[in-house]
């Protein structure tokens, strides 16, 4: 397994759950550091989630698409790319910096729709193609989603000039470079 194109894929992935985080942080709570907390929790685990359901549903197709499955990761990474940027120029809806815990779940699960996509590529991108590959891949994309959306929900609060939009690029162009990656190495 490519741990470092691990750590880039979750980084990417965690951009989105780290911009809401971020949004959710803006709002004073009695108790942040339990809020944060649950809040980071829920993106991480949704992000662990996602790309086992993605991996599922990929594996159940791999001998259909045995053989030209790295031009379908390039595409997919692409595309998940591609749209992070373009998501990252709108500005994010003002429903976004709290709520309740039903909203925390619609987010969470919201922000880890490209992470469903992803798990269908990750044995491709970056060699997970076992479970237990597999398993450590997506623990260590919650883990990072975790920490970022816990520092980005603590941030939210302090940091009032900070666009949460430059993350999501970010992610999309860590993304981008890693389905260029994919394709070139086929």
């Amino acid at each position: 397994m490519d741990v470092l194109s691990t750590a880039a894929i979750g980084t990417a992935l965690a951009a989105d759950a780290m911009a809401v985080s971020f949004s959710r942080g803006m709002k004073p709570y009695r108790r942040r550091t339990r809020e944060a907390f649950i809040t980071a929790l829920s993106f991480g685990i949704f992000q662990m989630l996602m790309p086992v359901l993605g991996w599922s549903i990929g594996r159940v197709g791999s001998n259909i698409v045995n053989g030209f499955d790295h031009i379908i990761a390039f595409a997919i990474l692409l595309f998940l790319g591609i749209k992070m940027l373009l998501d990252a120029r709108k500005e994010k809806p003002a429903s976004m910096g709290g709520g309740g815990y039903r909203e925390l779940l619609f987010l969470s699960v919201a922000t880890s729709m490209d992470a469903l996509a992803s798990g269908m590529v990750l044995p491709v991108s970056v060699g997970a193609d076992k479970p237990v590959t597999m398993f450590l891949a997506v623990l260590l994309i919650g883990a990072i989603t975790f920490v970022l959306s816990f520092a980005g929900f603590c941030s939210g609060s302090t940091v009032k000039r900070f666009k949460p939009q430059f993350a999501e690029m970010a992610g999309g162009l860590v993304l981008i470079v890693i389905a260029l990656k994919t394709l070139i190495n086929g």
